[in-house]
């Protein structure tokens, strides 16, 4: 655990999260049980009157919890960090105290003790325990959040996804097949009756005026797919989704961490109870035991494919751990002579406190990927709309240039050659069958390929439409696009270099430059706001370096990325 990652857990341990109703519930079944204080009840009292004296104690320390609340409530953020802990720590010393003033409120005799030892003893969990409540009640709070936002976003983007495609399908019905649908009713009683070819002429000419004029222009002049997001309902994904999240990402707890962590709460009590000669025996005994448990559960976890294999095998393997400890350390003490005490607790303390680790360590892990995630699924989300766009306006275009130029040019020519020819009817007729036939062909065929000028064009219109880009092209660089491969390669730049400019930046305005490169070739530029996630490479610019010169840096409080493509 790195000092980044320390100061992250301490700023979750002593955030908004610090105190919560939570704190007083996790810590009910140990307050009821392990430290219960029995041990300092009367021997001659039922269990029932212990079990009494610890619930109306836990009843009293919750209402000091709630005090705490209202303290931090007032306290600047800048002590905050310090207040937290002090607080953590006023709870532990107050517990021993509260205990006493509880048996005497019931009238129920109770013993002070070493009430030093007491103290150390609940200050110690208290400081131990209360920050991993915290953390863990602030990491599932966090990430509900953000399963909530990933689930949106990815939903967001299928739906996009699907209107897009949805509004493409829509773009040739209504000029397709509506086009061909007119042409052939328009058509339909000289293909059937017969027709004179000076009137067969005018029809043909008819068409290509009065339907595939108007369909192509209205074409071109149409605007792009509209700018607006399909709607989509917040996702709220439920409680056992998240939930199973959770399980599937859970990992073993740090093994290091997790024995320093049961040691440190149990040193207090074996220095208490069996004098610091025992405890400098069996604390290494204890941290070697349960290092090489943790280490041995992570390994034997790792191979397990299944989530729920996975945490069973995480969550059995603790609780052996736990057994063994608390059979090495009976044995130990009664060769040593001394009768164990509240030993057996040990088989029931570290599976709960090695499994809370488990559970804060994985989720926090699980956060930050979800969060990238959730960068990455807005970046897609984007390329996505962004190709969806492209395509529509693929699309939208080649219509147009199919209907002007060559299906208005089919029905020209076909009225030329049956007005000239001096045929029948019947010939007449067949002339605009075989128009008509042609026409179908053509509209349901393949779509002529898009020019680099167009092409590029679109891209970066496409990218407007999900950024504010100012896009400055040199008009000298055209020539050099000829190239497909050149062309391609300006694609790809642009692509990435705006995808980047999504994933870094920080909403201010993005430029696009192409202007010329040295020895024929082509320089895309896009600068952006923001700062570089990480100094490496991804798999587009790695891409992008085996065809071109790329240069990817900081500069004048942005991001710019350039791409010499020779």
């Amino acid at each position: 655990m790195n000092l980044v990652s320390t100061r992250r857990l301490l700023a979750r341990a002593t955030g908004s999260n610090a105190i919560t109703w939570w704190t007083w519930i996790i810590t009910f079944p140990f307050a009821m049980t392990v430290m219960s204080g029995v041990q300092y009840v009367d021997g001659g009292r039922s269990l029932g009157e212990a079990e009494a004296v610890a619930g109306v104690e836990h009843l009293a320390v919750g209402l000091a919890m709630l005090a705490a609340y209202g303290v931090l409530r007032v306290t600047p953020d800048r002590m905050r960090a310090v207040v937290v802990l002090v607080l953590f720590a006023a709870v532990g010393v107050l517990r021993p105290f509260l205990f006493l003033w509880t048996g005497g409120l019931l009238g129920i005799p109770v013993e002070v003790g070493e009430l030093g030892a007491r103290i150390a003893i609940n200050v110690v969990i208290c400081l131990s325990v209360f920050p991993l409540i915290a953390i863990g009640v602030d990491l599932v709070r966090d990430h509900r959040g953000v399963y909530r936002r990933l689930n949106a976003v990815r939903q967001a983007a299928e739906a996009d996804e699907r209107a897009g495609r949805e509004r493409i399908r829509t773009l040739r019905a209504t000029s397709v097949d509506a086009v061909l649908a007119q042409i052939e009713d328009a058509a339909a009683p000289a293909m059937l009756a017969g027709i004179e070819p000076a009137d067969a002429s005018r029809l043909l000419r008819s068409l290509a005026n009065d339907i595939v004029r108007p369909a192509s222009h209205e074409l071109y002049a149409a605007d792009a797919t509209p700018g607006q997001r399909a709607a989509v309902e917040s996702s709220s994904s439920g409680r056992l989704g998240w939930l199973g999240s959770v399980i599937g990402g859970m990992r073993a707890a740090p093994p290091l961490p997790t024995a320093v962590l049961f040691v440190g709460m149990v040193t207090p009590f074996a220095l208490s109870s069996y004098g610091v000669g025992l405890a400098v025996i069996q604390i290494p005994v204890t941290l070697a035991i349960l290092l090489l448990a943790n280490i041995g559960v992570a390994r034997l976890s790792s191979l397990m494919r299944r989530p729920a294999a996975r945490v069973a095998t995480v969550l059995a393997g603790y609780v052996v751990a736990g057994v063994v400890l608390t059979v090495e350390s009976d044995r130990m003490l009664r060769a040593l002579g001394f009768a164990p005490d509240l030993i057996v607790f040990q088989a029931f303390i570290y599976p709960c406190i090695a499994a809370a680790v488990a559970f804060v360590s994985s989720l926090s892990v699980r956060v930050r990927a979800d969060q990238s995630e959730i960068e990455e699924s807005m970046q897609a989300a984007v390329e996505a709309a962004a190709r969806v766009r492209v395509d529509y306006d693929h699309e939208r275009e080649g219509i147009a240039r199919l209907l002007h130029s060559g299906v208005q040019s089919e029905l020209i020519a076909s009225a030329l050659a049956v007005g000239m020819s001096g045929a029948t009817p019947a010939d007449a007729a067949t002339a605009v069958r075989d128009a008509v036939d042609r026409i179908r062909t053509g509209l349901r065929g393949a779509r002529p390929a898009t020019d680099a000028r167009t092409r590029i064009r679109m891209l970066a219109d496409s990218w407007r439409r999900a950024m504010t880009l100012d896009v400055r092209i040199d008009d000298t660089v055209w020539d050099r696009l000829d190239d497909d491969r050149r062309c391609e390669a300006v694609v790809d730049a642009m692509s990435e270099g705006l995808a980047n400019a999504v994933r870094h930046g920080d909403g201010s305005p993005v430029t696009l430059d192409l202007t010329r490169g040295r020895d024929g070739g082509v320089l895309v530029r896009v600068t952006s706001g923001g700062e570089l996630a990480s100094p490496g490479a991804g798999i587009g610019l790695r891409d992008l370096a085996g065809r071109a010169e790329v240069a990817l840096r900081e500069r004048s409080g942005g991001v710019e990325l350039a791409v010499a493509i020779p």
